[in-house]
């Protein structure tokens, strides 16, 4: 008995010495391999070629798409407006503006604004981009973890890449990464993600240190600019960590000193940037996200489980009709109201479970799982963000794509019903995508769809009230306006919207009313103030209007026509110096204020001043 107790722990050691052998020798075959790790210059540049024309055939029709929805905060915001390439201005753009924890969309933003003001053609041209690099750099990051020393030996198929790359590309379900133009941070975010493991796994194949040095360097550089793009880059990290250990460490705890001041150093400078984005009191910066919400924090979390399941759903089967930018998400009230919010929570937890059981065995199929749930985490927790959009899937699909591309090539023969499976897929989803921008080409038939997909939620109809208007059909847009207040009578927003209608439709009173009602429900809202200090203007209540105007500024000093406004007023009192520096101001916010422009030529005559413009 003795005797077979001290044998024991040697055949064991002699068990675990052959698979450390085993897996250097993946190791050793890795670096004899490493100058061809991501395939041929001549290959790849195939591949690109190819991705180019795909993405440009799929999203051709989309770059006349208009500003829609949030898309309003890139045009309405005075700091974005780049007009010269300074220190200073690229500052304003990435820091003075509502997201300034994403300054390097911002700047991109600007510098759209820099080359071509507001023609939508070339903010699409870079949102198409952005979705091309990502692909291509996601195809060379596929292909450089199926030879990692945890893969080679399983010899996957170089097809493997290339067909979850483009199935990814395709899906109908990111046009609202790539064609909502506002999402770029979106999108922006995911590619430096992606761009930062690609160096990362360079840098691991690398054998110089010279070679490590600058491409760790490269590493840390585009992670922080992804994290500049969009806050849920912040997973980066713990995705890095995983990657290494899964891929490169045979899930083993071998780490050296050095390697431990590494991991050391990332966890300070995760509690520097938690420190950064929510203050020093994160739980009140959490709680304070969910004031201006319709559900609680407890009820969001619950209702993350239903979604994130609904993502799923969604990304294997993302036909146009069951795409909508403006959810009517079900809230979740308790764990069985409704009854799929267990059998959700169950499911999520038992894949996450059931990752960790595979990872020995199924490593790539594991770490694909965790990256799903791992790049939703942000996004689908405790955050009081809105319940759904589904531009939250575009990281995280891409590793549960190459999941699904993997099993697919495991376990569908013969080769050829497989490789048509991959072509019909590839197929309906493009021809989806297109009927997906075709969609969005237009905010009338975008707005629509939206009510149609969500008939019972009011900002879809006070949305398609407000398109129809601009279209100058005021009756139709009222019946809208007239449904949102319906389902939801305290929404502000739709109140504006009505008054303007009446407005036009000469019920002055009625729009006087319906501002008041806003701002009895939101006192500080921009729009109903500056609208009704119009009004009151034209009916010459001047000092009311003031207020208003003023009220409007307070709440976005950046509101170019509320300063002219305000300089009329103060030009009529005699107070000309004063006005003369508002309608400064307005021109300064918009270069392009005839009004403005000619208010402060006038009053720059009549005092003596030069207009210096």
């Amino acid at each position: 008995m003795s005797k077979r107790n001290k044998k024991t722990p040697k055949k064991k050691q002699n068990r675990l010495k052959r698979g450390a052998d085993r897996f250097q020798e993946g190791q050793n075959k890795v670096n004899a391999e490493h100058s061809s790790i991501f395939g041929s210059y001549q290959a790849n540049m195939f591949i690109m070629i190819f991705f180019i024309i795909l993405t440009s055939l799929i999203y051709v029709n989309s770059l006349d798409v208009p500003f829609i929805f949030d898309d309003s905060v890139v045009r309405n915001q005075p700091g974005l407006r780049i007009t010269q390439l300074n220190l200073e201005n690229f500052k304003k753009a990435g820091f003075e503006t509502i997201q300034r924890n994403r300054p390097v969309a911002n700047i991109t933003f600007g510098l759209n604004y820099y080359f071509h003001k507001y023609d939508v053609l070339g903010y699409h041209l870079v949102n198409i981009l952005i979705h091309i690099a990502t692909s291509f750099f996601l195809f060379l990051f596929i292909k450089g973890t199926l030879k990692t020393p945890a893969l080679v030996e399983i010899n996957y198929s170089i097809q493997i890449p290339f067909f979850a790359v483009v199935i990814w590309l395709v899906n109908p379900v990111h046009t609202q990464s790539v064609t909502f133009i506002y999402q770029r941070m979106n999108s922006l975010a995911a590619m430096f993600y992606i761009l930062t493991l690609l160096l990362y796994i360079t840098a691991r194949f690398a054998e110089r240190k010279r070679s490590k040095g600058f491409l760790a360097i490269g590493c840390l550089l585009t992670g922080i600019l992804a994290l500049g793009s969009k806050e849920n880059a912040g997973t980066l990290p713990f995705v890095i960590l995983l990657y290494e250990w899964f891929f490169f460490r045979d899930l083993r705890f071998n780490w050296s000193r050095l390697q431990s001041f590494i991991l050391l150093g990332i966890a300070i400078c995760l509690t520097g940037l938690t420190f950064v984005y929510l203050g020093e009191d994160p739980w009140y910066r959490l709680s304070k996200t969910f004031v201006k919400r319709d559900f609680t924090m407890y009820q969001r979390v619950l209702t993350e489980f239903r979604v994130v399941i609904y993502y799923v759903g969604l990304l294997l089967f993302p036909h146009p009709s069951r795409l909508n930018l403006d959810y009517d998400f079900s809230l979740s009230i308790s764990v069985s109201e409704p009854l799929t919010t267990i059998v959700c929570i169950g499911t999520v937890i038992g894949c996450v479970c059931q990752a960790i059981y595979l990872a020995k065995k199924e490593r790539l199929i594991a770490f694909c799982i965790l990256w799903f749930f791992g790049n939703l985490v942000i996004e689908s927790s405790v955050v009081g963000l809105e319940i759904i959009y589904e531009h939250r899937t575009y990281l995280p699909s891409m590793m549960l794509i190459l999941m699904l591309t993997v099993l697919a090539f495991r376990y569908v023969k013969p080769d050829w019903l497989k490789i048509s499976g991959f072509c019909i897929i590839i197929v309906f989803c493009s021809f989806w995508t297109v009927a997906r921008n075709q969609v969005w080409s237009d905010p009338v038939v975008f707005w629509k769809d939206c009510v149609h997909k969500s008939p019972n939620k009011a900002r879809p109809h006070s949305n398609l009230g407000f398109a129809l208007m601009r279209r100058g059909r005021a009756t139709e847009a009222i019946n809208h306006f007239s449904k949102a207040l319906q389902i939801k009578p305290d929404y502000p927003s739709a109140h504006v919207n009505m008054g303007t209608a009446m407005e036009r439709k000469g019920n002055v009173n009625k729009a006087i009313w319906h501002y008041k009602e806003a701002l009895k429900r939101k006192p500080d809202h921009e729009n109903a103030n500056y609208n009704l200090g119009v009004v009151l203007h034209r009916q010459g209540n001047t000092e009311q209007a003031f207020i208003h105007y003023s009220k409007a500024l307070a709440q976005n000093p950046d509101n170019a026509l509320a300063h002219n406004n305000i300089g009329v007023i103060l030009q009529n009192r005699g107070k000309l110096k004063d006005a003369c520096d508002h309608f400064t101001e307005a021109i300064r916010l918009n270069p392009d204020y005839t009004d403005a422009r000619r208010n402060l030529n006038f009053i720059s005559q009549k005092i003596g001043l030069s207009a210096g413009h």
